[in-house]
Formats: C-alpha cells, structure tokens, sequence
C-alpha cells in the first residue's frame, strides 16, 4: 500500500532495492536524495557540503542533470545552497530571484538545465547547517505547492539516515563512507588542481579558485572539468594568467 505521508513515502522509496552498483555507502547520499526527491514530489535533489569561504563538496544527487546543477552553483562561486548555509534557514529562489542577485548562476541554469526555481534546506542538527539539500523544480509552482511540513519530515529523516550511516565503516578499516562518494571524489580534484594553480600563479587559495572559476565561465565548462586538465597535464596552470587563454 502506498505511504500517504512524505516521511512514510520517503522510506518506501529507500526501501526499493539498490541498483548494482550502488550497494556501497559511498552510494548512500545519491539513494537519499532520489528517496526525496520522489517523497516532496521535486524534479530533482542535491546533497552539499559546506567548509567555509565558499567551499563546497557534493556528495550525491538524484540525477545527472541535478549534479549538473550543482556544478553550476559550485562554479559561479554562489547561490541559494552557500546563502542556505551562510543563514542557517531554508529559503526559495525563482529564476527572477536568482537572476537579481547572481546573474551569471541564472544564465547558466537556464541554459543548461531545466530548473527553474530551487528550495534549499539545512539538514537538522547534528549535520546542519553544514550539510545543504537543494530540491530543484522546472517550475516555482511545483515548489510552492510542496508542504512545508513534507519537506521538514524528508529532511529530518534524510539526517537520521545520514547520521545512522555514519558509523558503518571506519576510517582505519579502510572503507568507503558516504563522504567519500563519487561525486566527493570528483570534487576533491578541484583542491588538487587549486594546489598546483596556487603554487603557478603565486596566488593565495581563494584568488586562485576565483581565477579557476572565473576560466571555466568564461569557457562554457564547469570548475570541475578545468580541474581535470589541469590535474591530468591538459592545462598548465601558469597560463591562466593570460585571460585570453580564458
């Protein structure tokens, strides 16, 4: 029988079984946020975690197309998940309102999504505010029409799954933890690359991430696919210097 309650339908669709290649814990992040994206009745869910001077770690997403959009808010160096931290309160934003307060994020959802409005949530305490969900619409009335009591029950029960996880492997055994999912990984190659950069460019870390970012809008790509060159030899760092190699 189907769950009429969002805390019931978010625990039914994480009780469906897992695909194959995501049995591990690592995978645990992207399973919770197709669970809440599917229990609120959203396009899309993303996981992030916050450390400060706008730096952010996504650790799963319900899709492609949503990680995609996390990207995008991770390259433009701001938007509604760092201002969801940054207050400690949930807070939704349309397109008009991301377009007034940072337009190039707009340009890029607009292209390269179908998002159009976004609603992001601290988790509860212990995890929040430093780990943010964003729940992604192809329209703000999708948004507008969620409860906000659903929201508050996903967002709950996301934390205690969270936190319940935390503890199924330690570090010393060697295994994987929600933390170290893929996209985390992925992610971890951006401080690799701001390493090397900041060493190139004399730059302190925060100036050489702006220069990182600033080279990916300017290019079409997102900061994680310049970390790549640049950590893989395709890019030499000392030549974004130069804005024309922008």
């Amino acid at each position: 029988m189907a769950e009429t309650d969002a805390a019931g339908r978010f625990l039914q669709a994480l009780s469906e079984p897992a695909e194959p290649d995501e049995g591990g814990l690592e995978m645990v992040p992207s399973r919770l946020a197709r669970a809440a994206a599917e229990a609120v009745g959203v396009d899309g869910v993303a996981l992030s975690i916050h450390e400060g001077a706008g730096l952010r770690t996504p650790i799963g997403a319900s899709d492609r197309v949503t990680s995609h959009a996390e990207q995008l808010q991770f390259t433009t160096g701001d938007g509604p998940c760092l201002r969801a931290h940054d207050t400690g309160s949930a807070i939704v934003f349309d397109l008009d309102d991301i377009n007034r307060n940072w337009p190039d994020l707009h340009t890029a959802l607009l292209g390269e999504t179908p998002f159009r409005a976004v609603f992001s949530v601290p988790l509860a305490p212990p995890l929040g505010p430093t780990v943010i969900v964003d729940l992604y619409a192809r329209d703000l009335i999708t948004l507008t029409q969620v409860p906000r009591d659903d929201v508050e029950a996903v967002v709950l029960c996301l934390t205690e799954e969270l936190v319940r996880t935390s503890g199924g492997v330690s570090a010393d055994e060697g295994g994987a933890r929600w933390w170290d999912s893929p996209a985390a990984r992925r992610r971890s190659r951006v401080w690799q690359a701001t390493g090397q950069a900041t060493v190139a460019l004399g730059l302190d870390v925060v100036d050489t991430l702006t220069v990182l970012r600033a080279h990916a809008f300017a290019s079409g790509r997102v900061v994680d696919d310049v970390a790549e060159d640049i950590v893989e030899g395709r890019l030499d760092p000392a030549e974004l210097r130069d804005p024309s190699n922008r």
